[in-house]
């Protein structure tokens, strides 16, 4: 690939450099201009996703252990989308989110059907500009990405082959772990989680970062991906995309993916690294929100 200087300059010419919250390297971060977006720049290298069978408190579908390989950086938002940003969103196109087409609604419960006249401005619970959205689809979360790409594309911000996108499923465990093999021994330092939360989302990034300077990874809501919910490959690959499509023969079901766990989940496997949860991705609930990642990906 031909790199160009303008990534290095990309989003604006206020650079941070912050010091991870274990003394470790330095985590070079960029704001987005306008939006209040900070992008977290993950160095490249190797882990082992999932868990191998058997490991004390993990489910079935984190296996076989695999390793990932990424051969390139690429960077993600600091902290998840929040109610201000996903704001300027749509007051800048004019979007309407699915929750909002039709009334549809969003779900509360996933026993229940979804409940009319709610949607991302008025989730069920009290909100600042600084909570993260939800209420939010899949899809509703693709097009922030698309019209992100385009707007810092035609700023002259962005090479040619990067992209605003979803984070694939192998991207955001690894910037999870941040080098780590295991996740950290005092939830309650890093995630808003059913112990400390009162069931609902807290603003975003008032938590401890991890190592990497990344807010909320797990706990206050999860957060789609792009991946089809699928069996991992185990052995080692490059650069995962995940399945290219719902036909794919690893796809265990035509779902979309999530990961991170959210303020109602217990402590242990519900807020692990490792955790997977799938559903259809036209799908808004009080519990999933987004982060957006840069890269040269699907």
């Amino acid at each position: 690939m031909k790199v160009l200087r303008p990534l290095q300059l990309s989003f604006c010419a206020a650079l941070v450099v912050a010091t991870s919250a274990t003394g470790g390297p330095a985590t070079e971060q960029k704001s987005i201009p306008g939006l209040n977006l900070t992008m977290v720049k993950v160095p490249h290298g190797t882990f082992l996703m999932g868990h191998a069978e058997g490991y004390p408190g993990s489910s079935r579908d984190e296996n076989p252990e695999t390793r990932v390989t990424f051969t390139k950086d690429f960077w993600l938002g600091a902290t998840e989308v929040s109610v201000g940003q996903w704001r300027h969103f749509v007051e800048t196109t004019g979007y309407n989110t699915e929750a909002e087409i039709g009334n549809a609604g969003i779900y509360f419960k996933k026993t229940e059907k979804k409940r009319p006249g709610f949607s991302w401005r008025n989730p069920g619970h009290e909100q600042t500009d600084r909570h993260p959205v939800v209420g939010i689809s899949w899809n509703d979360a693709r097009q922030f990405c698309t019209w992100l790409t385009e707007r810092e594309g035609s700023a002259g911000r962005l090479p040619a082959d990067y992209r605003y996108t979803l984070p694939t499923e192998a991207q955001w465990e690894y910037a999870c772990r941040a080098g780590r093999t295991d996740d950290p021994e005092n939830a309650d330092e890093v995630a808003w989680y059913a112990p400390n939360s009162g069931g609902v989302p807290h603003p975003v990034g008032t938590k401890r970062p991890n190592p990497w300077g990344l807010h909320d990874m797990q706990g206050n809501v999860w957060e789609w991906v792009h991946d089809w919910y699928g069996r991992y490959p185990g052995g080692s690959v490059t650069d995962p995309a995940g399945p290219e499509s719902a036909n794919d023969p690893s796809v265990i079901r035509p779902h979309r993916e999530m990961r991170g766990g959210g303020a109602r989940d217990p402590g242990g496997h519900g807020i692990m690294s490792t955790n997977r949860w799938s559903t259809w991705g036209v799908t808004q609930s009080t519990w999933v929100g987004f982060r957006v990642a840069l890269s040269t990906g699907p």
